[in-house]
């Protein structure tokens, strides 16, 4: 009798542990914060980058960078195009959306220190994911006939691929849990 009410529970533990090793990585897959370093270059695309901005302090009294800034014509002393609020720099998220256009070169800014002008990054868009070009060509020919005829070529328009999604799995497993949890109620 008792041997009956256990296998249930271990089997359920069993298939939890199965379905949070396979949504552990789908959910980890976003989240990897990337270091920038004074004068790189990061392409900002419309996924989400989570950025750190600690190594654009200012070195000697290590104050939080609290804005991005970019200048008309990457000078200083010209006028403001572009101001990002950086809630938490050593955790910042970052898209096309939140640039709102204005690539090019920004620098970091301090409330307490002022602009910090030797260390600035420069925001490029990210390539476009381009459908994989794939032409079919087909050669049509026909029989001579008293006008002259030349073969047509005609082209297949690409078509195109996707990935699959992480959140796709994390559902699924939810959804195995959900059914797990209802046989064994029963």
């Amino acid at each position: 009798m008792m041997y009956e009410g256990t296998v249930p529970r271990h089997l359920l533990i069993i298939l939890t542990l199965l379905v949070l090793a396979l949504v552990a990585p789908a959910a980890a897959q976003g989240a990897v914060t990337r270091a920038v370093q004074p004068g790189e270059t990061i392409e900002v695309g419309t996924e989400p980058l989570i950025l750190d901005l600690v190594n654009l302090r200012n070195q000697d009294t290590f104050n939080p960078v609290t804005e991005l800034r970019h200048y008309q014509s990457d000078d200083t002393t010209k006028k403001i195009v572009r101001v990002v609020g950086v809630p938490n720099d050593g955790y910042f998220t970052i898209n096309a959306h939140t640039l709102g256009g204005k690539y090019g070169r920004y620098f970091a800014f301090s409330s307490k220190d002022g602009l910090i002008q030797q260390h600035s990054i420069t925001f490029a868009p990210a390539p476009t994911v381009t459908a994989t070009e794939s032409e079919t060509t087909a050669t049509v020919t026909t029989t001579k006939t008293p006008a002259e005829t030349t073969p047509e070529t005609t082209t297949a328009a690409p078509t195109a691929t996707r990935a699959s999604l992480p959140g796709l799995i994390a559902i699924v497993a939810i959804g195995i849990c959900g059914l797990f949890v209802a046989v064994l109620r029963r």
